[in-house]
């Protein structure tokens, strides 16, 4: 005779729960670090993104004080009308603020908060439980 008692099918399938439970458990704990990390990084990026836009804002208002005041002078006594200077001078110092501008955009999606290591995690712990299962 056997004496060695081989688990039942209750048995198997009550071990298969907790186990699944367990896991669930420690899928969640982990989707909460990685959610935590990415809003963190999301944070910093929009605070970085928010500077570097208002540092650009700064820029444009200070080249349309300055750079109006000194180049349209320039341009007036080179001979240049005064209309066309003041064009020629306005675009200048609007590239460069919309240049700044576009890098604070730039910063600003730079983070992905999608938590894809958790999703891969569950992914892979699905197909093992379905593995298990069948």
């Amino acid at each position: 005779m056997n004496t060695t008692e081989r688990p039942g099918v209750v048995a198997l399938v009550t071990d298969a729960l907790g186990r699944s439970a367990d896991l669930i458990q420690t899928e969640i704990r982990l989707a909460r670090v990685e959610i935590g990390e990415k809003a963190e990084a999301l944070r910093t990026s929009l605070v970085s993104g928010i500077v570097m836009m208002l540092v650009g804002t700064v820029f444009m208002i200070g080249a349309l004080i300055l750079v109006l005041q000194a180049l349209v002078a320039a341009l007036i006594e080179s001979g240049v009308s005064p209309a066309v200077a003041i064009l020629i001078v306005a675009g200048g110092s609007a590239l460069g603020g919309i240049i700044v501008l576009m890098a604070g955009k730039k910063a600003l999606g730079a983070v992905d908060p999608t938590p894809t290591r958790t999703i891969t995690s569950l992914q892979n712990d699905a197909r093992m439980a379905k593995e298990n299962l069948t």
